[in-house]
């Protein structure tokens, strides 16, 4: 190693490098007052939403302030309803046009409200 490279290791120590970047670096660090080196969020850490304890679901908060409002209740198409069911998604729509099971058909998809399916599931049971 010759004199020139332990000048240079010398600098970087002091903060005072040729290297471009190092002294940028030094600036970062003196702006930020009581950091001695950057950290670096994730982009994941960055986007993951902040839980609170005492967060209200929107529905539960819309409801509150709307307390005579309609909320209908989302619809699951046979893949969703089939997985419910364990039932492959075809045996369930025959199902349905049998009538043996209550469901809305819009267009060629079929649509299921998870508490007909509760309520089907309570009737076979009891049956």
């Amino acid at each position: 190693m010759n004199n020139a490279m332990r000048n240079a290791d010398c600098r970087a120590v002091e903060g005072n490098s040729s290297v471009a970047g190092n002294g940028a670096r030094n600036d970062l660090y003196a702006a930020i007052p009581g950091k001695n080196r950057l950290t670096v969020q994730s982009i994941a850490e960055k986007t993951q939403p902040v839980a609170t304890v005492d967060a209200e679901p929107p529905k539960a908060r819309l409801q509150a302030l709307l307390p005579g409002a309609f909320f209908p209740e989302p619809l699951l198409d046979s893949d969703q309803a089939a997985a419910i069911l364990q039932l492959h998604p075809k045996t369930l729509q025959k199902m349905a046009r049998r009538g043996d099971i209550r469901a809305l058909q819009i267009g060629k998809v079929w649509r299921f409200r998870a508490s007909v399916l509760d309520e089907w599931i309570l009737q076979k049971l009891a049956g």
